[in-house]
């Protein structure tokens, strides 16, 4: 039997590739935070976000159009090679994987 813990984990898990499929979509061209709401209405706001971030940190998506304390609705973000091979499954992320 799944736990609500690990019900938790494979959510996020799936919020990940979801951006990271959604990105590929439009790669190499980038994609605002905005509409990447409106494409995952599923995932609450403030978890894509933390999702999205996790996903900067991680090398796989990048900013297109990085400001200093720019609003989150009008931030873009693009898909990096290392996220592309991700999203592919070529590169293996624990992160990521069910």
């Amino acid at each position: 039997m799944v736990d609500q813990e690990e019900v938790a984990e494979l959510v996020k898990k799936k919020a990940r590739r979801d951006v990271l499929a959604t990105l590929k979509m439009v790669y190499p061209g980038s994609f605002s935070f905005r509409d990447l709401c409106l494409t995952l209405p599923n995932v609450e706001r403030e978890y894509l976000k933390k999702d999205v971030s996790y996903l900067v940190d991680k090398k796989c998506v990048s900013w297109a159009n990085e400001r200093p304390a720019m609003d989150w609705d009008k931030r873009e973000f693009k898909l990096t090679a290392l996220g592309v091979e991700t999203a592919d499954r070529i590169n293996k992320d624990p992160a990521l994987e069910p």
